[in-house]
């Protein structure tokens, strides 16, 4: 990767870093490039050096999302009241009326699977039972594949299901986190 790519690929990447900072960052990696080539390394060798932009951009957007939350401390901490009686109450309502069924339903797949994994293995015995015992091959053959179909189709429904209900607990934690910052 050349030093111009680098440097676009991290402009990119620190997308949601206000501009000045963006700049006197990749102007650092610039100028650590610029002295590494000078030293004697390849273009492609000092960008190397720096590691993935990805990573680097990872790194980044963290040391700046904890500047601006230290940096909004005050703003915060005047209006926490209501926040404290928000989480409190959202908790208290989400273990005794949404605990319960959560952990039921979330068993319930655990049924399922179990059920349709019960399934898919199923002709194992099928064919053990044709080897040992004196059953018709077409018979076997029947039983074989009605199980396995009947498995698999179970299994997909079973994660297809799984898939809503983890968007919905999903949705449903997003709605409980905008309450308790007390948004719309």
């Amino acid at each position: 990767m050349t030093k111009q790519q680098f440097l676009n690929e991290l402009n990119r990447l620190l997308g949601q870093i206000p501009e000045g900072e963006r700049k006197d960052i990749l102007s650092d990696y610039e100028a650590h490039i610029d002295s590494a080539i000078e030293n004697g390394k390849t273009e492609e060798e000092a960008v190397a050096d720096l590691g993935s932009p990805k990573t680097i951009a990872d790194e980044l957007g963290v040391f700046v999302a904890t500047d601006k939350l230290s940096g909004s401390k005050k703003e915060t901490t005047t209006n926490v009241g209501p926040n404290i009686f928000a989480f409190l109450g959202m908790l208290l309502f989400n273990l005794i009326f949404i605990l319960g069924p959560v952990v039921g339903v979330a068993g319930a797949f655990i049924g399922l699977y179990a059920a349709a994994f019960a399934c898919l293995i199923t002709p194992v015995a099928f064919i053990i039972n044709l080897f040992t015992h004196d059953t018709p091959i077409l018979l076997a053959f029947f039983l074989i594949l009605a199980t396995f179909s009947f498995g698999y189709l179970f299994l997909l429904v079973t994660n297809f299901l799984a898939k809503w209900f983890l968007k919905l607990i999903h949705w449903y934690w997003k709605l409980n986190v905008k309450i308790v910052k007390g948004s719309n």
